[in-house]
């Protein structure tokens, strides 16, 4: 991605970018959800002046997947998780979502730098 100022562009240009990777492939809309998500919890709660986003076609076992990544620095202690918001509340259902895309297999972890890494794998 580039270099954004207001971070709350970021995850639009996710979306755009994910659109100029992928084109017209079938799983387009959800890459975009998920990759909107992800950068959004990343600006939200990482701590950090940037976000990076990757696309790799990945082979697992015979089968083709998307692994969609997104690395902030990792200055926050808090972990990744669905949580479950109240009926009012209005933020705290993406985690849900990207969980629901990706029949629940995304994983967090730190790199080895100490940045915060989001994958999520979905079927291409």
């Amino acid at each position: 991605m580039s270099e954004i100022d207001d971070r709350a562009l970021l995850p639009g240009l996710a979306r755009r970018e994910l659109r100029a990777w992928v084109g017209g492939h079938p799983a387009l809309e959800d890459l975009q959800t998920i990759g909107s998500e992800l950068v959004t919890n990343a600006v939200l709660h990482g701590g950090g002046a940037w976000v990076r986003m990757s696309l790799r076609p990945v082979e697992e076992r015979e089968r083709r997947y998307w692994r969609l990544t997104v690395v902030d620095p990792g200055l926050s202690a808090a972990v990744p998780m669905p949580r479950s918001p109240g009926p009012y509340e209005t933020t705290g259902r993406g985690l849900w979502v990207v969980d629901s895309l990706t029949n629940g297999c995304w994983e967090t972890r730190l790199t080895q730098a100490g940045e915060r890494m989001v994958s999520a794998l979905l079927p291409r």
